[in-house]
């Protein structure tokens, strides 16, 4: 692959003097200063888009791979997340305050980032991907803020109105939670059988992305085995809001291009959930609905990753005047 220029920033936010972490990612030759050409990534609620959007499996990350597209391609960590600053209660232990970095303040960063964005290079616009947490964080500011979003695609997206969750059923009671490899990669395998899992799943790239994301939080080695700190806010909105229909966003008042698409075997953001989002998108001018067979919660990481990377590509640059 050609190599990148690879420039980050802490942006700040203007709260208790914490910044987040912004990556960009593009090819020298790459015309800045086209909306539909500028996309910035928008991670999950437990690991952090530098070690997400932009883990190099096989030598290259989905972020290497539109950015050799030639996408002005940026990430973004929300606060309490990967190498953006966290909160002061995540210097505490876990008990001593209530859940923290709720949906609101998360999408209250994205407005930030997509400000300095859209000032750095002199756009109206931009497209946003966000997957999991992050397609409701995108798709709550999109509903908002139509004007400065080309497209939008939400991989691996529902309403989240259920009961279960992996990360979680209860009302949680601390700031954040703990969570080590082994509970990750119980959770990535959950509900597969053995031929299945190593049919998806490459071993390797999946304990070299264990060894990343864990020591991604600058203190998991604070702990026996060690740990990633995840806050729990997030949590706390699903259990307490979304799982009793209280939405972060109505995706009708989304009137952009909105790609949806998931992984066959996602138990987390089901087929049949993406699929309930994609109704309610009744005023999005174009609208897609795609399945990545043989595919989980975290197909970017998998053997088929680059069906997924293909497929959401197509999407940003399809011509839709004709």
């Amino acid at each position: 692959m050609e190599d990148l220029v690879v420039e980050e920033v802490m942006v700040p936010t203007g709260d208790h003097d914490l910044r987040v972490f912004m990556r960009n990612k593009r090819r020298a030759d790459t015309l800045l200063g086209k909306p539909e050409r500028t996309l910035l990534f928008v991670h999950g609620a437990t690991y952090p888009s530098s070690e997400t959007f932009d883990f190099g499996a096989g030598g290259y990350s989905w972020m290497d791979t539109l950015a050799q597209a030639g996408f002005d391609c940026w990430l973004m960590d929300i606060r309490g997340y990967g190498r953006s600053d966290r909160p002061a209660e995540m210097d505490q232990a876990a008990a001593a305050n209530a859940p923290i970095v709720h949906t609101d303040v998360a999408v209250a960063d994205l407005s930030l980032m997509v400000e300095y964005i859209l000032a750095e290079r002199g756009l109206e616009k931009l497209q946003l991907l966000g997957y999991s947490w992050g397609t409701l964080i995108t798709g709550a500011f999109t509903a908002k803020n139509n004007s400065k979003v080309e497209r939008l695609a939400l991989y691996g997206t529902s309403m989240l109105n259920s009961g279960a969750s992996l990360i979680g059923s209860d009302p949680p009671t601390t700031a954040y939670r703990l969570v080590d490899a082994q509970s990750i990669k119980d959770r990535w395998e959950y509900g597969l059988e053995p031929t299945e899992i190593s049919d998806i799943i490459d071993p390797y790239w999946q304990q070299q992305w264990l060894s990343q994301v864990i020591a991604s939080d600058p203190k998991s080695g604070d702990f026996d085995p060690p740990k990633l700190r995840a806050p729990t806010g997030v949590v706390d909105d699903k259990v307490r809001r979304w799982s009793r229909g209280q939405f972060q966003y109505d995706p009708a008042e989304i009137k952009v291009p909105t790609l949806v698409i998931v992984g066959e075997k996602d138990i987390e953001t089901t087929p049949e959930g993406a699929l309930v989002v994609y109704h309610k998108l009744v005023n999005a001018p174009h609208r897609r609905y795609t399945i990545i067979g043989k595919s989980t919660h975290s197909a970017l990481l998998e053997r088929r990753r680059d069906q997924l990377f293909r497929a959401t590509q197509s999407f940003l640059e399809e011509d839709f005047r004709i």
